[in-house]
């Protein structure tokens, strides 16, 4: 390797390192907070964060996706775990082979859609319904920081109303904000917003949080209030116990549809993820990367972990160059889990929140939100309605209504093809008005003329057919997906026509359609594409009504 290469190798792993570190940081009291969500001890948030986040990033090519813990999968597993929690109102011993069960069946689930080419799927995931959905998470991640940020006691809920209804029983009942943790929130906040304009290479992000550990430790004894990481939840050292998934049919048939439940959530969140900023990564591989960190997790007690949008975006936002960060950042929360648990205690929370309201700012993309708003009204209302519905939904009906509004809308669209008549006018074909008179008229079809389609193709030639027309012509060299129903629908075209004493001949047709065409023994003429536009449109008119040609459909067999 030149010292060209050494120096630019050497300076990416700097900055990855960094980035890495941010997110170990930002990421623990999340994986505290989200292993309680699910109904298991904090610990197991931490493991979750090592195991499967390592898999993820080692299998997987992306290098802004961090794997691990999240609020929304956290909330289905427990779900599905709840006839398994203890008085606690957490998993116990007993509960952990059903855990792991669970986990392995997320993970093989996962295997067999990247095998099954499920990555497809997610080509129909519209860009308005994912910057909506990013946005809208985006506004969710920022309220809900509120507390921490205020120094105020936990508020409990991840819904917006139920975030602005804890907030004023909290202040009704005299919760009242905190100067110091208000202070560090803005500190942190302004650092590095300001060091991002001053000093761009630098880690602000990870210097704010440092600085915040050491003053909490610092004025640990002049009773300020300063909620830290150690008074939300405890960290105790050791790994955290398991037990081997189960082969009990009667248990898998109890988890099939959560473990469904939750891959289709957590590839959503993988797709919002690997593909903010436009990004295109290779979906197949970060899916079989998904599932393999959950088989691997299954034996390690983790729990279901799926993509982080929120340490994903911080990690993007940390310059992070390669696989590395992702690697990193999850191996470093292996030693947090064994040794580290006191020094990370210190971190207050309103240095954590203050970093997480920057990072719910990033994820507002106001250029690209503007640009989909001006766009079309189609994109405009997906934005807006995924938008909303993130904000007030669980946020998997949240993008499952994007889906299948943005689905709805593609299917209106390409069920109306677009269609023009044109008249001949010597060598030249020009626009042909509505209700103009011609002997001979040829219909341009561009578009789908799939089976929904037809209707609107059919019930349009007979509306607008010109008057006195005795030779139609349909050019299909911009029609696509041309099955039976165009086929059907052409034929009885033809008998329309044949009616009023008028001839029908198709031009531009596809060798796949030619071949069905003459498979089905159809009588239409017609006349191949041609890669020059409409030439097959005047070789059909140059040729003379009823005459033969090679290109038609041979006749009915001897008898």
């Amino acid at each position: 390797m030149g010292t060209a290469g050494a120096s630019t190798w050497r300076a990416s792993l700097r900055v990855d390192l960094v980035a890495a570190l941010t997110v170990t940081l930002v990421g623990l009291p999340q994986c505290l907070a989200y292993a309680l969500m699910a109904g298991l001890p904090p610990a197991y948030g931490l493991s979750t964060a090592a195991v499967a986040g390592l898999v993820a990033a080692l299998v997987g090519k992306s290098p802004h996706v961090v794997t691990g813990p999240t609020n929304t999968t956290g909330l289905l597993i427990l779900a599905a775990m709840t006839p398994f929690l203890g008085p606690s109102g957490l998993v116990e011993a007993d509960g952990l082979a059903a855990l792991a069960t669970l986990t392995l069946m997320v993970g093989l689930v996962r295997l067999a859609l990247g095998l099954l080419g499920g990555d497809k799927l997610l080509r129909y995931l519209p860009e308005s319904v994912l910057a909506g959905f990013t946005a809208g998470a985006g506004v969710l991640i920022g309220v809900m920081q509120l507390d921490e940020a205020l120094g105020m006691t936990p508020f409990r809920g991840g819904g917006l109303w139920s975030q602005a209804t804890a907030f004023a029983t909290h202040f009704a009942a005299g919760d009242l904000p905190r100067l110091p943790a208000v202070a560090i929130t803005v500190a942190t906040v302004a650092s590095i917003a300001v060091g991002r304009r001053l000093a761009p290479r630098l880690p602000m992000a990870l210097l704010s949080v440092v600085a915040g550990a050491i003053f909490a430790r610092v004025v640990e004894g002049y009773g300020l209030g300063l909620l830290l990481v150690k008074d939300r939840a405890s960290v105790p050292s050791g790994w955290p116990p398991g037990a081997l998934p189960s082969l009990d049919p009667a248990l898998w048939a109890q988890f099939a549809l959560p473990s469904l439940a939750l891959v289709l959530l957590g590839t959503l969140e993988l797709t919002v993820s690997a593909r903010v900023e436009g990004a295109r990564p290779d979906m197949r591989r970060e899916i079989f990367a998904q599932g393999w960190a959950n088989v691997a997790g299954a034996f390690a007690s983790a729990f279901p972990a799926s993509a982080s949008l929120t340490r994903s975006v911080l990690l993007r936002l940390g310059g992070a160059r390669t696989r590395v960060a992702a690697a990193v950042s999850a191996v470093a929360a292996a030693p947090i889990l064994l040794f580290g648990a006191e020094a990370v205690g210190y971190i207050p929370q309103a240095s954590l929140a203050g970093v997480l309201l920057i990072t719910a700012a990033s994820m507002l993309n106001r250029g690209r939100m503007a640009r989909i708003w001006l766009a079309s009204r189609g994109s405009r209302g997906l934005l807006l309605v995924t938008f909303v519905a993130t904000l007030t939904l669980p946020l998997e009906a949240a993008i499952l209504v994007g889906c299948g509004l943005g689905l709805l809308i593609h299917l209106g669209v390409s069920a109306d093809p677009n269609l023009n008549w044109l008249r001949v006018e010597g060598d030249v074909l020009s626009p042909l008005g509505p209700g103009e008179p011609a002997e001979v008229a040829v219909l341009e079809v561009s578009g789908t003329l799939y089976y929904a389609a037809v209707p609107a193709f059919f019930e349009h030639l007979q509306q607008t057919l010109p008057p006195g027309v005795r030779r139609v012509v349909v050019d299909l060299s911009h029609a696509h997906e041309l099955r039976f129903s165009a086929l059907d629908g052409l034929e009885r075209t033809q008998k329309i026509l044949s009616a009023r004493g008028a001839t029908l001949g198709l031009a531009g047709v596809s060798e796949d359609f030619a071949a069905q065409l003459r498979r089905a023994r159809c009588t239409i003429p017609f006349e191949p594409a041609s890669r020059v536009p409409l030439a097959s449109a005047r070789a059909m008119l140059a040729r003379p009504t009823g005459a033969p040609e090679a290109s038609d459909p041979p006749g009915p067999p001897p008898g």
